[in-house]
């Protein structure tokens, strides 16, 4: 049986808002328009589209993801100011190719590198629309924030609250601190939320230091972070 076209380009319209059920909706259209066509790019076109939540934000990523894994182009265009702000308020355009006012700008980074090098190790926990990240081992700087920035960017998909557990973190570098300032910046553009919990003398000192507490809420336990957010221990 043959397999998909492999077509130069498509261009796929946004007509609704990629927040909430809509992002459903959002990732269907893409898989059914893509079922029959395997382009060597694809383009966003985000003329109709005039919001995103974190969601939407996840499944970009998600889609992108596919794509890189076939090793063909997704790029963005006509977003309008806010959308745009977003995505370079908190970087998210390093990895993107977008097309404003007529020039495409190309993407700079590859979230989707494999950090086998990384330090950090993350285990995930999602329950609803949050998402638990028990964080083991060394924070470096860059490694280990890129890692946890991917992680946090594909989860985005299945959830708006994260919670970065460091109970088990033995090292987190202060470079790496603007990794979750910026990925706070995000959630909170977008609609989501991020807390931080369980860390260690040394890193608590850390984020004391640099008064992290007034960007992103710190608490002393897992239960703290969540009851927060109005819910049960997990």
């Amino acid at each position: 049986m043959p397999g998909p076209d492999r077509s130069e380009s498509v261009v796929i319209n946004i007509h609704q808002p990629l927040t909430g059920s809509w992002v459903k909706e959002f990732i269907a259209t893409i898989n059914d328009t893509l079922s029959d066509t395997m382009p060597r790019i694809c383009v966003l076109d985000f003329l109709s589209c005039e919001s995103i939540d974190s969601y939407g934000i996840g499944a970009l990523f998600s889609i992108a993801q596919k794509f890189h894994q076939k090793n063909a182009q997704l790029s963005l265009k006509n977003l309008n100011s806010k959308l745009y702000q977003i995505f370079t308020d908190t970087d998210l355009d390093h990895y993107f190719s977008i097309e404003n006012e007529g020039e495409l700008k190309e993407a700079t980074a590859d979230l989707f590198e494999n950090y086998k090098d990384a330090q950090l190790v993350i285990d995930k926990q999602i329950n609803g629309n949050t998402g638990i990240f028990r964080m083991k081992g060394v924070m470096n700087h860059p490694n280990g924030s890129r890692y946890l920035k991917q992680q946090l960017l594909l989860s985005l998909i299945n959830c708006k609250l994260i919670l970065l557990n460091m109970e088990e973190l033995v090292f987190f570098d202060s470079l790496s601190v603007g990794t979750a300032i910026n990925m706070n910046n995000l959630l909170k553009k977008t609609g989501g939320s991020l807390h931080i919990c369980g860390a260690k003398l040394l890193i608590k000192d850390l984020l004391n230091t640099l008064c992290i507490n007034a960007i992103i809420p710190v608490f002393k336990t897992q239960k703290e972070a969540l009851e927060a957010w109005g819910m049960e221990l997990v």
